[in-house]
């Protein structure tokens, strides 16, 4: 089972939501835990054999932004890295998501709104999806909002249409392509969808 990570300075904040998030996911037994700094972040996930999804603060003292999400994204047993902010919006998601982020979340949002996105990423079981051939990488490791991607590519959808079904930039999405092609070692659409069916990675 995952559990939840929410890295922010900002005490009034991190408390509030870790409050709000703990309730929601009490239920499904994921556990939500905080620290106030990536070290200690680091630190905490480090001493666990758990399997973590990070709720990152990217504007904070030390290691924290785009550096922040490649550092998390590297450790063995973090699925995944949502970055969090009060920064703008349609500025920073594409160089979040660039950087190895699920997805970016708005400080101005609802809790409601953030329970919402966050659900999919601690109720899917896996970010690696293993593959049935010896002569394939073993692994993919597409995250769930880059196989949410692969599945509508699969519909035959154009970028506009996934972006306004996402709700995210027409920008994010050829960047989730991009990281698709280079994960999936394709070079066009058609191609990624004929490898994801041959390895079951489709909905």
């Amino acid at each position: 089972m995952k559990s939840l990570l929410i890295i922010d300075d900002h005490p009034v904040y991190r408390d509030a939501l870790s409050e709000k998030l703990a309730r929601e996911f009490i239920t499904d037994g994921i556990e939500v835990a905080v620290a106030s700094s990536a070290s200690e972040g680091i630190e905490l996930i480090e001493k666990s054999n758990k399997q973590w999804v990070i709720l990152l603060d990217i504007l904070m003292p030390g290691l924290s932004g785009l550096a922040g999400i490649r550092v998390f994204k590297e450790r063995d047993n973090v699925e995944q890295v949502v970055a969090i902010s009060g920064l703008d919006e349609q500025a920073w998601e594409p160089k979040t998501v660039s950087a190895g982020a699920a997805m970016f979340l708005s400080k101005n949002s609802t809790a409601e709104f953030i329970i919402k996105k966050l659900k999919p990423l601690m109720t899917f079981e896996t970010g690696h999806v293993v593959a049935h051939k010896n002569t394939e990488p073993k692994d993919f490791r597409l995250t769930q909002r880059q196989l949410e991607v692969l599945d509508l590519i699969s519909q035959g959808h154009p970028n506009k249409v996934i972006a306004d079904y996402m709700g995210i930039s027409e920008q994010t999405v050829k960047i989730h392509i991009n990281q698709i092609f280079k994960e999936l070692r394709v070079f066009n659409r058609t191609q990624a969808v004929l490898k994801a069916q041959k390895h079951q990675l489709l909905s």
